[in-house]
């Protein structure tokens, strides 16, 4: 984030703060429904060991999709076992007959 965005962040939150203090409502009322996800919270860690080099390439793949390395990992990681649990899932070709002479 630049720093002209900071500021104009830190702004607008100095005046919502100001406005709230002069005893303006906190939350704005609304009979709008909205839904939202609630993702399982992440409470496993797993530590992984990368050489430098490894770790600085996927810091720079991470940079590169504007995110962070560990989440980059961290979806690798599932793809990978999305991938491997269908392909098990999938079912099997016969196998083939050998023909009789």
């Amino acid at each position: 984030m630049t720093v002209k965005k900071m500021k104009h962040w830190e702004d607008e939150i100095e005046r919502e703060i100001e406005r709230i203090d002069a005893g303006g409502n906190a939350w704005e009322g609304t009979e709008e429904v909205v839904d939202i996800e609630i993702k399982a919270p992440l409470d496993k860690v797993v530590p992984v060991r990368l050489t430098s080099d490894k770790w600085a390439a996927l810091r720079r793949e991470a940079t590169e999709l504007g995110i962070g390395p560990t989440t980059l990992a961290r979806m690798w990681i599932l793809e990978k076992l999305r991938s491997v649990t269908a392909e098990r899932a999938a079912p099997k070709p016969a196998p083939k007959r050998r023909k009789s002479a």
